[in-house]
């Protein structure tokens, strides 16, 4: 295998060496073509000019023996065309729209002239794709400007691509982030590409999410490539986003912005009593033009967003009395009075009841009196037994800041310079519903910030040879935690033991919670990725060759502080008397400061690292003007993850371990000879690509286009930075004992000292019949790559000039797909049955064994498509498509609809297989964009019907599959997923019979037996379809020549249909079966503009 990859590598040197390296993932754009005269034959020799008519940017070369051309690495803009060859009339032809990631084809026809007489041919780009065998969707900046957009979120309109299914927009998120699965790819598993640098996460460290959210006033245009891309794009089996950012033209333009939305003209969620307010403000503006006219331009943008949200919750607070001690009035839900009993007089299973059911002054806790102070007061009348006494309002803030910048410079017709910069400071806050943030659960601080710098250099070496070189530099900070921070809260309330970090949690069944118990606060500061890109473009004969290199290094350094401020759990059990009924009370536990449970965890910070590498050679051979073929081949690997101090654990399943003498050994990386690394590297990753586009010969406007190819995806795709970081934080956990009834500790004692255990091989074990309290959790030492085998074919046919059908099939088939974590303690489906089944485990020295993200998955995906678009002419233009699928897979993405974990039996993995939750058989999308234009000589007529512009969105989806699982597992078997029901028969029901309190036949369904496994498939059921109007009308107004004020209504589901979201799906639970909740009813926002 070395030897291998070693030639590969002297491969890619030797093509770089003869030709000059250049870049992958470009996001730039191709001008080719051949030059003939008026018999056919090929026009060697011929100066060609390529001219941006909005930078005045001009870019040569020369037709080379065989009369073709090709001018690469142009930015997506306007462009006209000039040929000139002595002998010939001087031809000129435009305009020419370039879109991000494309290559046009233009052939000119040269006829005998004179010098100085030039033929102006006006002609627009074919709009059928001759150079390429991708099937994608490109988003134009007219788009943009004119469809609606949820938050001004430019990529929530992938959705337009066939293939997509877009699962969450993103708005109203910190970040803006939309998520989407694309042609049989998992949701959050694409390539983001900006201005050809990478915008997605750090490499290998995390999920391959979206980094850079651009505002639609910095993006000039987006495309999604869903299938079967060329071999410049790698590291995603789930396709290909490239975007790239506006840049400046000789003439200045600008605006400035202000868009509003409130309640008042939304309508009432479909569950709602009333609305829910809401206060959004976005607004900023826009500037760009000439430093130096056809030289260097620039571009800026700024835009703030401001949104204010609401929401009250109602919950169950202590009463005055219960504060004293008193509950004398404590009663069950069926009025029957709940004793309480002293701890303090336990003798053997005996107790005596506190008198009169209260507690002595002197004997509440002193801590407990403290923390009952950050409890509100009931303000409402509550149920019998008090439940629901204080109602709350939790205030939710957004503020997000976006600076985007730009700026071009063309040295000389063979260098181009780019250089940009992207900033996101964005944060949220909510206030909770107590009155005193600190110690509610609800409330939290998030402050992030995402920075992407680009440099980017162009040179021209010859009329063949292009070379390009892009540094990208991204970095986010994400910074989650509570308010009361480092206030030494715990201090003030008398407790020791615990950190200062954030309020201590506290558990009382029955009452609200105070603190947070699963999170105190999250650093990771940075995130961070840097990528370097050299290629190159070499045109010979009637060959366009790439070849290129990448390279990235990813960085994440993270504190995850889950409980270092203390979890405590106060239950019934030591104020109850053992075996009795209606006895004990886990406030009256509280007030005692009797501990049933309690936790502290103290971690490091994580600073891990993991690296990319990638080379491909790509060959784009236009055999004949009829035909292209494209074909090349791609390498790329992971280098896998690394800790710095090799702060990282791993297992070894078959080492016997000298505490417990049963297979199963925690390791460490770097100790006694382990590896540094979470796996072997996988260096397996060889994609070949190919593709054809065939135009039928006397058929010119009718072209054929198919191809096949082999894609890798990220080896990891959804882990957290202090993943498989044992040992290297502590843990001390206390549980009551059922035996003894006494308490762990009280709370004025404070939380018992914490050692960290050594890092020795019998770390984390007990001895045999103990009970186990530590959980491991490590990668598969032979973790691979997902591949995936992608293959297409379409037909395009180009009714007028401005007009395109598509009719075309993709396929993706899918292996090695990571899982959520696989359960390797799980008890073997022989061994199942009563009693303690601890000991029957693989590893009974240890809670759950753990492998995190396993290559086990797989998936298939067919889909047929039809697509319709008209190119923006007379006034309207429209785009539409209809995608019919079917999704497959037998692991589930924690981003899909409906999904509910791991698997059900690790011992039986197929039992999983089933429709995927982003399954979605129909998907209808349909825009129009119609503008009025002036009408001159009329100005009373233009002042009322003149300026209005429509955008449509419309979307229809299919309901996307669920699946059903049970309140409790009765396997006992340790299961890491959720246990599904028994299947009796089919539960899905007619439309006529379908309602939102019986969305589905809950006779269907029964438990299993105790120590079985359910027969329930996956994705039994389906909901609710999602069906949206989304409007924009948009007057504009002529102030003076150059400035016009534009104002604008955005309407989002306008005609309010309930789109439900999916119901209830746990078995025996009192919502199984009926929907809950629904998707925003209509919303609508107001946005005015005034432009240059």
């Amino acid at each position: 295998m070395q030897h291998t990859i070693w030639r590969m590598f002297q491969v890619v040197i030797m093509a770089a060496a003869v030709s000059g390296l250049v870049l992958a993932q470009t996001g730039t754009s191709s001008i080719t073509g051949s030059v003939t005269d008026l018999t056919g034959a090929a026009l060697p020799g011929v100066e060609i000019t390529v001219a941006n008519q909005e930078t005045g940017a001009r870019f040569q070369t020369l037709t080379n023996e065989t009369g073709a051309y090709r001018v690469a690495s142009l930015p997506p803009g306007i462009y006209r065309i000039e040929a000139e060859l002595a002998g010939f009339d001087r031809l000129s032809r435009g305009p020419i729209t370039l879109q991000v990631s494309q290559t046009v084809a233009i052939d000119l026809m040269l006829q005998v002239g004179q010098i100085g007489t030039t033929v102006d041919v006006t002609e627009s780009a074919p709009l059928i794709e001759s150079q390429s065998s991708d099937i994608g969707q490109a988003v134009t900046r007219r788009m943009l400007a004119a469809l609606p957009l949820p938050n001004r979120a430019a990529s929530s309109l992938a959705a337009l691509a066939p293939g997509v299914v877009m699962i969450d927009t993103g708005t109203g998120t910190a970040e803006n982030y939309p998520v989407f699965s694309v042609a049989g790819g998992r949701a959050r598993n694409q390539t983001f590409v900006l201005d050809g640098g990478n915008a997605t996460n750090a490499v290998g460290l995390t999920r391959p999410q979206q980094l850079t959210s651009l505002p639609v006033d910095a993006m000039q245009e987006f495309k999604v490539i869903a299938n079967n891309y060329s071999a410049e794009f790698g590291h995603s089996t789930g396709g290909v986003v490239t975007m790239s950012t506006r840049s400046g033209t000789n003439e200045f333009h600008g605006s400035i912005f202000e868009s509003l939305r409130n309640d008042a003209l939304d309508a009432r969620n479909f569950f709602a009593a009333k609305k829910s307010p809401i206060r959004l403000n976005q607004f900023g503006g826009a500037l760009g033009g000439p430093i130096r006219k056809d030289r260097t331009h620039f571009f800026a943008t700024w835009e703030q967003t401001r949104q204010k949200t609401s929401d009250t919750v109602t919950s169950t607070v202590p009463t005055l009395a219960n504060r004293a001690g008193d509950f004398s009035g404590l009663r069950d839900s069926a009025g029957q009075r709940v004793i309480i009993y002293d701890p303090a007089t336990t003798v053997g299973r005996d107790r005596i009841a506190f008198p009169g059911n209260r507690i002595p002054q002197d004997r509440i806790d002193p801590v407990a009196r403290a923390i009952l102070n950050y409890y509100p007061l009931p303000n409402r009348q509550g149920t019998a037994t008090n439940a629901s006494n204080y109602v709350g309002n939790s205030t939710g803030v957004l503020n997000r800041n976006i600076v985007v910048g730009r700026l071009d410079h063309q040295i000389r017709p063979s260098d181009l310079v780019t250089a940009r910069y992207y900033i996101n400071d964005s944060g949220t806050s909510a206030t909770g519903t107590y009155g005193i943030p600190v110690a509610d659960p609800l409330a939290d601080i998030t402050d992030v910030r995402v920075q992407s710098l680009l440099g980017a250099y162009t040179h021209v070496f010859s009329n063949s040879v292009v070379n390009e070189l892009r540094y990208t530099y991204l970095r986010r900070k994400f910074i989650d935690k509570r308010p009361g921070y480092k206030e030494n809260l715990a201090a003030g309330i008398g407790l020791t033991g615990v950190s200062d970090a954030a309020f201590p949690a506290f558990t009382i069944p029955g009452y609200a919670t105070l603190g947070n118990p699963t999170a105190v606060f999250r650093f990771q500061t940075p995130i961070a990725d840097q990528q370097v890109l050299d290629a190159v473009t070499w045109t010979r004969g009637k060959h366009a060759l790439r070849f290129g290199a990448e390279f990235r290094a990813g960085a994440n350094d993270e504190i995850r502080d889950r409980g270092s401020a203390g979890n405590f759990t106060m239950t019934p059990l030591i104020t109850s008397l053992p075996g009795v009924a209606n006895t004990g009370n886990a406030l009256a536990s509280f007030l005692l400061g009797e501990v049933n449970a309690a936790s502290v965890q103290i971690s490091d910070k994580i600073p891990s690292r993991a690296s990319y590498w990638a080379f491909y050679a790509q060959d784009d051979w236009r055999v004949t003007n009829n035909l292209t073929l494209n074909y090349g081949l791609r390498w790329e690997a992971e280098l896998p993850r690394r800790v710095v101090g090799n702060k990282m654990n791993s297992f070894d399943p078959l080492a016997i371990n000298p505490v417990s003498g049963t297979p199963g050994v925690v390791t460490f990386a770097g100790v006694n000879g382990m590896p540094e690394r979470a796996f072997a590297t996988d260096t397996n990753n060889f994609g070949p690509r190919f593709g054809f586009a065939y135009r039928l010969p006397g058929h010119g406007d009718t072209l054929v286009r198919g191809g096949a190819g082999m894609f890798y995806g990220q080896t990891v795709s959804n882990t957290i930075g202090d993943t498989a970081s044992l040992g290297f934080s502590t843990t001390a956990n206390y549980v009551v004992s059922q035996a003894d009834l006494q308490s762990v500790f009280r709370l004025r004692d404070g939380f018992p000292a914490v050692t960290r255990p050594a890092l020795t091989p019998g770390f984390g074990a007990v001895p045999a019949g103990q009970r186990p309290n530590t959980s491991v959790s490590f990668f598969n030492p032979k973790q691979v790559a997902p591949t995936s085998y992608q293959f297409n074919l379409d037909i395009q046919r180009e009714i007028t000039t401005n007009v395109l059908l598509e009719a075309g099939y993709m396929g993706n088939v899918s292996h090695h797909l990571t899982a959520n974590d696989l359960s390797l303690n799980q008890v073997a489906p022989e061994l199942m049955g009563p009693g303690d089944a601890q000991p029957r485990r693989p590893f009974p020295q240890f809670s759950n064994v753990t492998w995190i993200n396993p290559s086990v998955g797989n998936s298939t995906y067919h889909g047929g498509f039809i697509r319709g678009e008209k190119r923006f002419s007379g006034s309207f233009s429209f785009l539409a498509h209809y995608t019919f699928s079917k999704f497959i897979d037998d692991v589930e993405s924690s981003n899909e609809y409906g999904a509910t974990g791991s698997y059900m039996d690790a011992y039986n993995r197929k039992l999983d297989k089933a429709l995927s939750g982003s399954d979605v058989p129909h998907h209808v999308v349909l825009t129009l964009l119609y503008e009025i234009r002036a009408f001159k000589g009329h100005q009373t007529l233009n002042a009322v019907l003149g300026g209005w512009k429509l955008g449509l969105l419309e979307t229809y989806m299919s309901g996307g599959p669920f699946t059903v699982i049970t309140t409790a597992n009765a396997t006992n078997a340790f299961p890491a997923g959720a246990l599904r029901p028994n299947l009796l028969r089919d539960a899905s029901l007619p439309s006529s019979e379908r309602t939102v309190t019986r969305w589905f036949d809950t006779t269907a369904f029964s438990a299993p037996a105790p120590f079985t496994f359910g027969n329930s498939p996956r994705s039994v059921l389906r909901g609710a379809p999602l069906v949206t109007t989304d409007v924009t009308l948009e007057k504009s107004f002529t102030l003076t020549e150059r400035v016009k004020f534009d104002l604008r209504g955005e309407f989002y589901n306008l005609l309010n249909n309930a789109n439900f979201n999916v119901p209830g799906f746990t078995y025996g639970a009192a919502d199984f079966g009926v929907v809950t909740s629904a998707r925003p009813g209509r919303t609508a926002q107001l946005a005015a503009r005034l432009a240059f």
